[in-house]
Order: structure tokens, then sequence, then C-alpha cells
């Protein structure tokens, strides 16, 4: 039942689109729901069951009735239900109920979909915490296949939720707004996605060391803005952020004449680039002399094999293929320590969200 259609017939009563039990080629088991101002009554809901056959031109028919009164002394009339019947029939009356409850009386025809009107009701019990026990149980009900299409849902619906706030502020050069952003408890597993092998997200802003300082706006205090730990190893792993904005590449460094289009025109890496990655390497470089006196011993980590990563710019921003050429090469000098664009890190959600999807 995908949606809920009402008629009414007083001022008092309406009659709802009848419930499909039970449906083949030629029959089908109607329920007919019927309902009652609630001032009147503590049940408004009511109906009843009808037989139909489809006619010679496709038609569906009543099939002939007669009242129950009607029946002789040896006649009786039987109606069986299957246990798919009664899921159908009460999942859809409980609908019914919840949705004219909540909107009352019509004088005139109505119609709801429940996908629209009810789907975030049903969102919102099963988020309640004071239904968690219920819900617990529910779901351990489910057959394998349909946990594993409700986990995809979810998944699903969760991705394309931070994708479409993602692309909405891919232009957005306030640092402030994406720390936020990825110290959000839903997002913070975006990070995690970053790295090639296993990570545990432990905290955003920390101090790492420096002078007497509790933070990287203390007396020359240094800080990360995302701290990590690597599932395999127990090492560190930092995430340093800067913005979407932030340019990636400078001036032209070499073009050489007389050589085919683009082989040797060379462009060097824009300030702003290169001291945010100075920036980076600074923090592991503090933190490993540090190390005893802070994050290892308040976050059960060691300093074995340090990684970090710099959530920097915009790739499809570079204008042309020496520049995106010349970005790639200096990438390739990094080492262990990696430069991730923004719009890189959106195509990498994408890329996840299909495989939710397939």
């Amino acid at each position: 039942m995908d949606n809920i259609k009402t008629v009414a017939t007083s001022n008092k009563t309406m009659n709802i689109k009848p419930v499909v039990l039970r449906e083949n080629k030629t029959t089908r088991l109607l329920f007919s729901p019927s309902w009652v101002d609630p001032k009147l009554t503590e049940n408004p809901l009511r109906g009843g069951f009808r037989f139909q056959r489809k006619s010679p031109i496709e038609k569906w028919e009543d099939f002939n009735a007669k009242k129950i009164t009607t029946l002789k002394k040896d006649e009786q009339y039987d109606l069986n239900l299957n246990g798919s019947d009664i899921a159908v029939l009460f999942e859809n009356l409980e609908e019914i109920k919840q949705t004219l409850s909540k909107y009352g009386h019509s004088y005139t025809t109505r119609e709801f979909k429940i996908s629209d009107e009810n789907a975030s009701d049903l969102l919102l019990q099963i988020g309640g915490l004071e239904n968690r026990e219920l819900v617990k149980e529910q779901l351990k009900k489910l057959e394998s296949n349909n946990f594993r299409s409700l986990g995809s849902v979810i998944g699903g619906a969760r991705i394309e939720k931070v994708i479409e706030e993602f692309e909405q502020n891919i232009n957005n050069s306030d640092e402030g707004y994406w720390q936020e952003y990825f110290e959000n408890e839903d997002n913070t597993w975006i990070l995690q996605q970053l790295f090639a092998y296993p990570v545990i997200y432990l905290n955003g802003e920390t101090y790492l060391g420096g002078k007497n300082s509790k933070g990287k706006s203390g007396q020359g205090g240094v800080a990360t803005d995302f701290l990590l730990k690597n599932g395999s190893n127990g090492s560190f792993s930092v995430v340093e952020i800067k913005t979407p904005t932030t340019k990636l590449i400078g001036t032209q460094y070499r073009k050489t004449q007389g050589v085919e289009k683009g082989a040797n025109e060379i462009y060097g890496i824009h300030q702003k680039t290169s001291g945010a990655i100075v920036q980076m390497e600074n923090q592991i470089y503090i933190a490993i002399n540090h190390f005893k006196d802070l994050i290892g011993k308040d976050f059960n980590i060691n300093s074995l094999d340090p990684k970090g990563i710099l959530i920097i710019g915009n790739y499809s921003k570079l204008s042309s293929k020496a520049k995106k050429k010349s970005f790639n090469l200096f990438r390739k000098t990094m080492g262990k320590n990696q430069i991730i664009t923004f719009d890189e890190v959106l195509e990498k959600l994408k890329l996840l969200k299909t495989v939710y999807e397939n």
C-alpha cells in the first residue's frame, strides 16, 4: 500500500482505499476500511473483507455476496487468512490509524503518500532511545538478506547526505568550518577512508608539544587538526586540513623551447601548500620528541611508523595538464606522507556510495 486515500461519506465518517491482502491472476482478497470520528468511539477504525474476481474485460468485480443472517441451518462461511495476509493487514491498518489520527476528518477526497508523510515518523520511532530494546528485538527477527538490505539503505543514505553537504561547500574558504565538519561525530569516519590501512579516530585538535601550551593558539605550542591510530601497528597518524580554495600551484619554474608541447613546462608548489606541508612534518617531528610525555601516554599509541595526510586545495581547478603534472610529480616526493585534495576526498565518497548501491 503506497498511499492512503479517504472519501468522506458524512461529516463523521470516511471510506478508505481497500487494502489488497492476497492477489493472483483471476481473484483477490481485499479489506475495505472505514473511519469514524474518534470523538464518537475509542476504536474509530473498522471494515470488512471482500473477494473479487477479474471479468473478461480485465476489470475487478465483487463476488456475489449474501449476509450471514441469510445462511441456512447447515450452511457456513469460512474466511481463512494466512500469515502473510495478517501481516499485510496489521501493517496497513496501523499506518492508516496513525495517519488519520494525526490529520483528522476531511469532507473531501484526500490522499496521503505513505513514503512522503510517514517515513520520517517511522524512522524517528526507530531512532528513539526509549525504543532501543524493542528495535533490537525486531532487528534480530530480520532475515539476513533483509538485514543486509536495511544496512545498505542506511549506509547509502548516510553517505549521500555527506556528499551533498560536501558538494555544497566545495568552494568554502573557511578553515574553521572544515575543522568543525570533520570533528562532527557523524563525519569523523571520512578521515578513516583516506588511509590505505585501518585507522582509529582518536581526537580532533590535539596538543603535541612545544612550549607550555594547551593548544596551537598558546605560547608556541604545536597541535594537529586530527589524531588517529594505525589499527595494525598502533602507531599514530596526523591529519592537517586547510581549505578547498587554498592554491596548490605557484608560478612557472621552467619552460624549454623547441621540445614537445608541455613536455618541459614545470611549475613550483604554491607557498601556502608548501608551508602546510612543512607544518604537518613539524607536527610529526614535535610529536615524536614529546611522545612519552604527551600523546603516547594519553592515547595508548606508539611512534613506530608515524604518518601524515594533508587535505588541501582542489585538483580539478588546476587549469592545465602541465600544472597537474607538476603537482603530481611533487606528490611523489612526499614519501609515506600524502597530499589529498578536497575534490579527491569527494570522489572517494562517491565511489563508496556506489559500493552500497551495488
